[in-house]
C-alpha cells in the first residue's frame, strides 16, 4: 500500500505536485488550484493533530472491515463532502502553500510510530494508517486535476 513514510511513494506525489499551476483545471469538484492545495495542508494538519476536526458520519466507518475497506482498498469518491475545517483557509500565494503542503508532508513521513489523532470519520488512527490515508487524499486530488 502506497504511503507518504515511502520515499518513492512521496517523491512521486511531490513530482506531481511540482506541475500544478493556480491556472491548472479540475477534472471534476468545485476546488480550483490553488483551494484544493489549501485544503492538502490542512488535511495533513488535522493528521498530525494541528487542526482539530469535529467527529462526524456514520459509526460503523470507525469499525472493521469499512474503516479497513475506506484505509486500503475503496478508493475516495468523487465530490465527498469534506467537513468545514478542511475547507476553511483562504488560499493565499499559490507556492507559498504548495511549499507548506510538501513541508506538511515530509513531517507526516517522520511522525513517530504509534497512535494519532483521531479521524473525523474513520476515527482512532496509527500514524502509519495516517501516512497511507494521507498519501490516498493527496493522489486523489492530484488525479482531480490531471497530474
Amino acid at each position: 500500500m502506497p504511503t507518504l513514510r515511502n520515499e518513492a511513494h512521496r517523491k512521486s506525489l511531490l513530482e506531481r505536485l511540482a506541475r500544478l499551476t493556480p491556472e491548472t483545471k479540475a477534472r471534476w469538484g468545485s476546488f480550483d488550484a490553488p483551494r484544493m492545495m489549501g485544503h492538502l495542508r490542512d488535511s495533513l494538519d488535522a493528521g498530525m493533530g494541528d487542526l482539530a476536526v469535529l467527529r462526524r458520519g456514520p459509526w460503523v466507518f470507525r469499525h472493521f472491515p469499512l474503516k479497513h475497506l475506506a484505509l486500503y482498498v475503496v478508493p475516495m469518491p468523487k465530490n465527498a463532502k469534506a467537513p468545514r475545517e478542511l475547507l476553511a483557509r483562504t488560499p493565499g500565494d499559490f507556492d507559498e502553500e504548495r511549499r507548506g503542503v510538501v513541508e506538511a508532508m515530509e513531517r507526516m513521513a517522520a511522525m513517530p510510530r504509534g497512535a494519532g489523532p483521531e479521524h473525523f470519520l474513520l476515527g482512532p488512527l496509527s500514524y502509519n494508517q495516517w501516512n497511507v490515508l494521507s498519501w490516498k487524499h493527496i493522489e486523489h486530488h492530484l488525479t482531480q486535476f490531471g497530474t
